[in-house]
């Protein structure tokens, strides 16, 4: 079953159409850099839905909020029926995590190897979602291309600098259109266990200024973890940059509150 969930994963890829050829001159660090700023809906409130869906079919969906000041990021996890389930928020950057059960009133710092967990049982790890930078974490090295229907990628080999469960990361970047498609994480042992497939749509920005635009963004993020055949979809529908969010949201003394 695990590698019938890699077959279909890989032969649904699709990428986009070309927006005009790049400088073959690109860096690796130039490369990741474009990694980071798909990753980036810059200051104030990102809404939008985090699905998991499993093997055997199952899902949970939850409402999804992110507040973000520039370094500290709160995310609230909201369910029908149940309301405010959790929270996680991340300060510096993404260099400490606190994870916040509301149903059972429970704290938890997060640090080290503890940042490799699973977050409520999904494909997203702590880190993932923690708004680090993976420029500043990570070693890039440009290997061979890689061709997938039809279309050519640059492959860029990620080195943690500190390394604890990644061993390496993989990156795609379409060699036409200069976007990350896809994100292939290796454990310890470098094994791949979950691969990450951003796929690019209209995403609603509200500016400071009042207005409201459609911008072209990874504004779905599916997970696909091949140890327990499950997917997860981070999907972002709307951007409220007019959001200015008052820095006790950060404080974890008050996500008990």
């Amino acid at each position: 079953m695990r590698y019938l969930w890699i077959f279909i994963f890989f032969f649904s890829f699709v990428s986009v159409d070309a927006q005009g050829a790049p400088d073959s001159s690109l860096s690796a660090q130039e490369l990741l850099a474009r990694l980071d700023r798909e990753m980036d809906f810059g200051k104030g409130l990102v809404k939008g839905t985090y699905v998991l869906i499993r093997r055997n079919g199952t899902s949970e969906t939850w409402k999804i909020n992110r507040f973000f000041n520039g370094e500290d990021a709160l995310l609230l996890f909201d369910r029908k029926g149940r309301g405010l389930e959790s929270k996680l928020l991340t300060k510096d950057e993404g260099e400490n995590v606190f994870f916040f059960n509301v149903l059972s009133a429970k704290l938890f710092r997060k640090t080290d190897d503890e940042k490799y967990e699973s977050l409520m049982g999904t494909g997203f790890f702590y880190v993932d979602l923690s708004g680090y930078s993976y420029q500043a974490n990570y070693n890039p090295l440009v290997n061979t291309d890689l061709e997938i229907g039809g279309e050519v990628y640059y492959r860029v080999s990620l080195k943690p600098i500190l390394p604890y469960f990644y061993k390496k990361l993989v990156l795609l970047i379409g060699k036409k259109d200069l976007k990350p498609y896809r994100v292939d994480f290796h454990d310890r042992d470098g094994i791949l266990f979950k691969t990450l497939n951003l796929k690019y749509g209209p995403v609603k920005v509200k500016e400071v200024s009042g207005k409201v635009e459609e911008i072209q963004k990874a504004s779905r993020l599916e997970m696909l973890d091949l140890n327990t055949g499950s997917i997860t979809v981070w999907e972002i529908q709307e951007v409220d940059k007019s959001v200015n969010p008052d820095a006790s949201l950060f404080a974890v003394d008050n996500l008990s509150r």
